[in-house]
């Protein structure tokens, strides 16, 4: 029996931290099932829960290192998996991206190797190592393509063993792997190019992958493992820094597994400079997104830096003016509010600190786009500053008040004003998944990605999905009461909480159940509430 356990994955073109599973353990599942071989899959989640590890061979994968922030579903610690491989007494064996460049510990800190604690290290793809382990051989390569198409196929029955199935598991699908601009080296800090040139799935492929996870009962998917979607099988894809899109690949791709009726499907990277240099193929494209992909999505914008310096330095992909262009395009095309409250397709911005040739005006500068973004009435849909985990080079010094001054900056002069914009006071949320409870009040997101965080102040059960109407704003989340709020039998916690009403008056309102109309609330409270509740 052979064990997989899943530490999860955050790398700069994948992720697999819940609610997500990545598409490498679903590869892994299914090169070991194709030698013929049993597994059992489970999480570190699982394993911190108090599940023992069973088998004679454990496959650990782990590949974190994009440092993150997570609700729940932390990424295997360096520690864990120390402790792990100290009390495991069959063969151990690491993959991912862990494997290859060593731990993360947060951002601005060194990975950490961890080959001396594993009987073999995989340092080319899991679970093309794993199949060939299976059956004799000690390889450190890549899949081919026959086996890509089979092993995602036959991988996929591992859904049903993630602690997530099925709601509110996302499967994060893969369209190809590199990056666009891997003869240049690409951006400095990045993973990517060390796959060379890009490896390109077919659309059938791809399509028959979700038809088989729909087939065991997977809803919700993201087309998130690859370095810029716009750039999914585009003319001289990996030949030029910008390729031009191609569209009807990309319409060909979203409309087929759009008629498998997912529930939610949302799309991840985009490169700004690609979006911004092929105007006319991009808007094509952002439009089939808006039609054929569910409401909330992101285009994540890999700019890392405003400051000239920098970008050169460290061969970043796209200059300020690109990035603000292909700003405007999404914005122009996504801005419109969908049908679950959240705009169709927006732009999302990375920026990381610490990169090569950073400076005293490169805050200033990063924070000046920013401004320059809400000045003009565009929207991000979020901003994501972290600092930066170098695989590769010297590791710049960072000065931690400035990153923390920075950050303060943003989240006041930015996250927050921007916030409002995008999800005024009023606005209904529909289908947030009720996650975690932590002290009196209750955590939830819509599914999809990079959703926003639904904080509702009072407790409610989990696991369940509720509309919500939003009555405050913090700098990267909202609070929120279930909407329509049943006024004959909600609890006091939450009857409190409904904007103008408090303590006084929600005792008077549970003292004076039922009410039966808005003229008896108003009589009774002197206010109108009629907006956030309903009578039965």
């Amino acid at each position: 029996m052979i064990t997989i356990l899943d530490g999860f994955v955050d790398e700069p073109a994948c992720l697999g931290v819940p609610p997500f599973i990545s598409p490498y353990a679903r590869y892994i599942a299914g090169a070991i099932k194709d030698a013929g071989e049993e597994y059992e899959y489970f999480t570190i989640e699982d394993w911190r829960k108090g599940r023992r590890i069973k088998g004679d061979i454990l496959v650990i994968l782990a590949g974190a290192i994009v440092p993150g922030r997570y609700l729940r579903g932390m990424p295997i610690s360096y520690k864990e998996f120390v402790r792990i491989c100290k009390n495991f007494k069959g063969i151990k064996i690491l993959v991912g991206a862990s494997a290859k460049f060593g731990f993360g510990r947060g951002g601005g800190k060194k990975l950490v190797k961890g080959d001396k604690f594993v009987d073999y290290v995989a340092l080319g793809d899991a679970d093309a190592f794993i199949y060939d382990f299976l059956n004799g051989e000690i390889n450190h390569r890549i899949r081919k393509k026959e086996e890509w198409k089979r092993w995602s196929v036959l991988g996929v029955e591992v859904v049903k063993q993630h602690p997530d199935y099925p709601i509110p598991l996302i499967a994060e699908i893969e369209t190809y792997r590199g990056c666009t601009r891997w003869f240049t080296g690409g951006c400095n800090f990045c993973m990517e190019p060390s796959f060379g040139m890009p490896q390109v799935r077919e659309e059938k492929d791809i399509i028959k992958e979700v038809k088989e996870l729909r087939k065991h009962g997977v809803v919700n998917f993201r087309l998130g493992c690859q370095s810029c979607f716009f750039s999914y099988k585009a003319h001289r894809l990996g030949k030029d820094e910008l390729p031009k899109p191609n569209v009807n690949a990309i319409k060909r791709l979203l409309e087929g597994i759009y008629k498998l009726k997912p529930n939610v499907l949302h799309i991840d990277n985009v490169n700004p400079a690609v979006v911004a240099e092929w105007e006319e193929e991009s808007i094509k494209i952002a439009e089939l997104i808006v039609k054929y992909c569910s409401p909330g999505n992101t285009a994540a914008f890999g700019m890392e830096s405003a400051d000239e310096k920098v970008i050169k330095e460290n061969n970043l992909n796209a200059t300020p003016e690109q990035v603000m262009k292909a700003i405007e395009i999404i914005n122009e095309i996504g801005g419109e509010r969908g049908k679950n409250g959240m705009p169709r397709f927006l732009p999302g911005i990375n920026i990381l600190i610490g990169l090569k040739g950073e400076r005293a005006e490169t805050y200033s500068k990063n924070f000046k786009f920013l401004k320059d973004v809400l000045d003009r009435g565009f929207l991000l849909r979020r901003i994501n500053i972290r600092q930066v985990v170098y695989l590769k080079g010297e590791k710049i010094k960072i000065d931690k008040e400035k990153f923390k001054k920075f950050k303060r900056k943003v989240n006041e002069g930015i996250n927050k004003p921007m916030l409002r914009k995008i999800l005024p006071k009023g606005t209904i949320l529909k289908d947030v998944y009720l996650e975690i409870n932590i002290g009196n009040n209750t955590f939830g997101r819509q599914i999809g990605s990079y959703p926003i965080l639904v904080c509702i102040p009072y407790k409610l059960d989990i696991n369940k999905f509720v509309n919500v109407k939003i009555i405050d704003h913090s700098y990267r989340s909202v609070t929120a009461i279930e909407y329509p709020l049943k006024i004959n039998n909600a609890p006091f916690s939450a009857i409190k909480n409904i904007p103008g009403i408090g303590e006084k008056l929600a005792v008077k309102i549970i003292r004076n159940r039922p009410i039966n109309n808005v003229e008896e609330l108003i009589n009774l409270i002197g206010k109108d509430i009629s907006e956030f509740i309903s009578f039965n």
